[in-house]
């Protein structure tokens, strides 16, 4: 019976998609890694690391590449290596050349240096400590540069026959430099003061183009994703979703983030932890006292009671603020008024004028007692 591929990468053979091969090839070969084998003495576990390692990558070459894993999904381990005919009878893709051994029988045979190329070609490197510490959860392309890389055919399992893949350029294998990670995608995430109050749950969708075979192919690939506005949170805050940007052939995929940007309100404005509510009123409100009834961003009528107000006066209404998740504190409302006055005649002006003369010369002879 031959091997069971899908059971070897731990994903299922209905529903796994290509990025959840991808997670689990880069899952299981920096577990299985022969270097990373913590005793390099013990040549049993080494052998077994090797012989798992190369498990792995057999099973990520045939299920990330449709051609093949067409083939595998038909006729499993057995035809894959040589009991289809080339001509493409029983579902053998005519992309594939193979060369034939004595015989006419035409075999697959995959070999440790294979496993070690497709490590280097999904991670950028060879050193699996450094492609565990990289910043990517697939590798830098999912094998997007493995066009032309020969793979060793004979008959019966001997060398000294090949096979490629098309799609490839011939060029041959990558180097083991480092993938580069891509700049960061900035999006702004528009809230009200209402949410930052109250808290929200805010839903983007991402969409990037991700690799979907060792051909390189990319297809748009959309992601919806839930942001928890926090109370409290300022302009500027940033939420980022790692990785999720597109991907390319020796890229990291970028990180997309999103900066709050808080709309403009109609009866509030923000500073620091502080709101600010502005009130005009008529200069008869200002000199004879005036009522505010305020609707905050909970949506609760707080009245307010004035006798007199100047262009000076701040009501402070402790607590009315902004939540600070950090302190475990609130900020404060804080009310301005604007005096409005109104238009008068000559007749009016002069007369008000004289009362305003004489409440100050009034207050002046106080002043002077005193």
């Amino acid at each position: 019976m031959g091997k069971d591929y899908y059971k070897i990468l731990g994903v299922d053979k209905n529903n796994s998609t290509p990025e959840e091969i991808k997670k689990a090839y880069r899952k299981l070969a920096l577990k299985w890694h022969p270097d990373k084998v913590k005793d390099q003495s013990d040549q049993s576990k080494k052998e077994e690391a090797q012989k798992k390692f190369q498990e792995i990558s057999e099973a990520f070459e045939v299920l990330s590449d449709p051609e093949k894993k067409k083939i595998y999904d038909q006729v499993g381990e057995e035809g894959l290596k040589g009991e289809v005919p080339a001509d493409g009878a029983g579902g053998m893709p005519k992309s594939f050349r193979f060369s034939s051994g004595p015989g006419g029988q035409q075999t697959f045979v995959f070999s440790s240096s294979n496993a070690n190329d497709i490590f280097r070609n999904f991670f950028g490197t060879t050193d699996p400590f450094a492609a565990d510490s990289a910043d990517s959860p697939f590798g830098p392309s999912g094998m997007g540069g493995m066009g032309g890389m020969p793979f060793m055919m004979g008959a019966g399992g001997r060398p000294g026959m090949s096979m490629h893949m098309n799609g490839g350029d011939g060029g041959g294998m990558r180097g083991s430099s480092r993938p580069k990670k891509a700049d960061p995608v900035t999006y702004p995430l528009s809230v009200t003061l209402e949410d930052l109050y109250t808290g929200a749950v805010k839903k983007v969708r991402i969409t990037s183009k991700r690799i979907m075979d060792t051909s390189g192919t990319t297809a748009p690939v959309s992601s919806d994703k839930v942001i928890t506005v926090k109370q409290g949170w300022k302009d500027g805050t940033k939420i980022t979703f790692e990785n999720e940007g597109d991907e390319g052939p020796g890229i990291i995929p970028a990180d997309i983030v999103f900066t709050l940007q808080t709309k403009p309100h109609d009866r509030f404005e923000r500073e620091g932890d502080d709101l600010i509510h502005k009130v005009s009123i008529s200069l008869y409100e200002a000199l004879c006292g005036v009522k505010v009834n305020v609707l905050t961003l909970d949506n609760r009528n707080i009245a307010v009671d004035m006798h007199h107000v100047t262009p000076d006066t701040v009501k402070i209404l402790p607590g009315e603020g902004m939540i600070n998740a950090k302190k475990m504190t609130k900020g404060d409302m804080r009310i301005k008024f604007k005096i409005v006055f109104p238009e008068l005649n000559d007749s009016d002006r002069q007369q008000i004028g004289k009362i305003l003369q004489s409440s100050g010369s009034a207050n002046a002879h106080k002043s002077a007692r005193k």
